[in-house]
């Protein structure tokens, strides 16, 4: 794990070896683009001089392109961020087509100014097919006047989409090559050629040079899903109710919401809003006056590793139990950004380190439109962070030169004091891919075949680049979505394991729409994340676990040096129940179990004394 504040014999090491790299890059030279041919598939390949790349060198390279050729309007957008190459495989190109492009360099210090220019025009000898039709409803017989026809080649990108007119037609002008057709309109299930749902399943079209082919389509009406009441209570360990919103998230393949249902409680502490049958949920609620720490449903702190609630009919008892924050005067905030420093709605998450795995506080926070996010009151060490955004695009761990990473050891920690805000902790997210239709789908599994809830999983493709990701549920399950035909690698992290082996796995339209990969990680070894007794700063007092226990828990804290030391746990009543640690301790790292056989269900709080520190904390025995 790499961290900011380093020893100054490293940093001086590291600026020596980085001293030259520093400046600002001078572009890159000789640009050329040509196209490619792999079968009836085109590609563009970029090639250029630039000099050193890589994460040793520090310097990499963005590629920035434009529909048209060299003279036309239009702007030139980044399509590709950080490539760690001197060449790239622009895929998502089509026939018939010309492109523009240029390269800049970039390193810590900034980015170059453009390479040359160059432009290239694919392929446009071939004679184009047409195809042709109308769309109508399967029940009333009426045409359809919206929505769109997609040729898809098998191959999977280059897309030809013809949009469905107000009498209910729609023309396309294809080059030859085999398609399979997709069919969708607003209100009504989307359908393959010849009606059927699954890609799997679709007759595939073969057009030939100067063909006009008729294919008409019939959509069945989609019936709007039941709707159903979700409810419960915030409140907190005394039971007395708490203003504050709660969010519904429903989630699509394990990855991430793309809708939002809101409630605020009532002045006992109640809520209730409406859901969807068949909808799958994350719920998460945060006080008005930010004195609680926020709480995904079941003591959750994490959207990664939040309970998913499947709606089947009205669903009660959401409730929430919220902690009271100890107070620091602290934060990290920053921004969300993407290649074109964009902001970006995201969910931020902020990781404790100086705690074992298991035993620590995730925060989470949600950035606003312009893609600004806040953390305030967190308890002082290391965290790193990491951004999953709304939308198409690719999250990744915050690192200090802006790389890439969904691999939790790569990421750059942050040191939060007792008081301060860390500013400019940024990211940079890069565009999915265009979409396709493959799936990549299976499980993640500890060595001890537990299911690892909210594991990143993800798939890089042949250009090194991350395409697409899922995060496993509570029973390990994940799916990665939007694939298009090709060769992955897979692989899967999450903070506290060791990363999964990589596997390699080929999609097609063909026999191999979805394919099957499962991971075995092994849990870090508690000492491998535990501080050592010299680099010990500051008393911490962390969150037991498990939590809630049955009938055993693990508290653990440390201490800077020789202090004594008291430990106790008290009932809800203030009343002491046990005395865990009573004498002095040496500078260091404590594991303590707390049996609670002789003790009834419910709320208890530990608290810890040393030297001038005191710090409380709840836990919850359910028998």
């Amino acid at each position: 794990m790499k961290l900011i504040m380093r020893s100054l014999s490293v940093l001086v090491f590291f600026t020596l070896l980085t001293s030259g790299l520093m400046a600002q890059p001078n572009p890159p030279t000789n640009l050329t683009a040509v196209q490619g041919n792999w079968g009836s598939y085109i590609y563009v390949r970029l090639d250029w001089k630039g000099g050193t790349i890589g994460p040793m060198s520090m310097q990499w390279y963005n590629i920035y392109r434009k529909n048209g050729s060299i003279s036309d309007t239009g702007s030139f957008h980044k399509i590709y961020s950080r490539v760690p190459m001197d060449f790239w495989l622009d895929r998502f190109v089509k026939r018939g087509d010309t492109y523009s492009y240029y390269v800049t360099a970039v390193n810590r210090s900034g980015e170059s100014k453009p390479s040359d220019t160059v432009e290239v025009s694919l392929d446009t000898s071939a004679t184009k097919a047409w195809a042709y039709g109308t769309v109508k409803s399967s029940t009333t017989g009426n045409l359809l006047v919206r929505g769109r026809v997609t040729f898809i080649p098998v191959f999977g990108w280059g897309l030809t989409v013809a949009h469905i007119d107000s009498l209910g037609n729609y023309t396309a002008h294809l080059f030859p090559g085999t398609y399979i057709i997709l069919v969708s309109s607003d209100g009504y299930f989307p359908q393959f050629y010849n009606n059927v749902t699954r890609i799997m399943n679709a007759t595939k079209v073969n057009f030939k040079a100067a063909d006009s082919l008729n294919f008409d389509f019939a959509l069945t009406p989609n019936i709007p899903p039941q709707k159903y009441v979700l409810s419960g209570s915030v409140k907190d360990s005394l039971g007395n109710p708490i203003k504050a919103n709660v969010e519904v998230y429903s989630v699509v393949a394990n990855t991430f919401h793309h809708r939002t249902f809101h409630a605020v409680t009532d002045s006992n502490g109640n809520y209730s809003v409406n859901v969807f049958k068949g909808d799958t949920v994350v719920v998460f609620a945060h006080a008005f006056n930010r004195d609680y720490f926020p709480q995904f449903f079941n003591d959750k702190a994490s959207f990664l590793t939040a309970d998913r609630i499947g709606i089947s009919g009205d669903t009660s008892n959401i409730n929430f139990v919220l902690v009271h924050k100890p107070a620091y005067n602290n934060g990290i905030n920053g921004v969300v950004m993407n290649s074109d420093s964009v902001g970006v709605q995201s969910l931020v998450l902020a990781i404790n380190l100086d705690a074992a795995p298991k035993q620590h506080r995730r925060y989470s926070t949600f950035s606003d439109s312009l893609g600004v996010y806040s953390f305030t009151n967190l308890n002082p060490g290391a965290y790193i962070l990491l951004a999953i955004p709304e939308g198409n695009y690719i999250p990744t761990f915050y690192t200090t030169t802006g790389t890439q990473t969904l691999q939790w050891k790569n990421a750059d920690s942050v040191i939060v004091s007792a008081s301060g805000v860390i500013s400019g902790i940024n990211f940079n997210v890069t565009d999915e891919p265009d979409s396709g239709l493959a799936t990549i789908s299976g499980r993640v599994m500890d060595n001890m075949n537990n299911p690892v809830a909210g594991a990143l999983v993800y798939a890089t493709d042949n250009n090194q680049q991350i395409y697409s990701f899922g995060i496993t549920d509570m029973n390990g399950n994940y799916t990665i979505t939007g694939l298009v035909p090709g060769s992955y690698s897979v692989s899967s992290s999450s903070y506290g394991y060791t990363d999964g082996t990589t596997t390699t796995t080929s999609l097609d339209y063909t026999s191999n729409y979805s394919s099957t990969t499962s991971f075995t990680l092994t849990p870090e070894s508690v000492t491998a994340v535990e501080t050592s007794p010299a680099a010990i700063s500051s008393y911490q007092l962390y969150q037991n676990y498990p939590n809630p226990f049955n009938p055993s828990t693990v508290i653990r804290f440390s201490v800077p040096y020789e202090s004594h030391v008291t430990l106790k746990i008290y009932n809800i009543l203030g009343s002491e129940v046990a005395t865990l640690v009573n004498g002095v301790r040496a500078a260091g790292s404590y594991n303590v179990t707390f049996n609670a056989d002789n003790l009834a269900s419910g709320v208890y709080f530990y608290q810890l004394k040393a030297g001038n520190f005191v710090a409380t904390k709840k836990l919850l025995l359910l028998k």
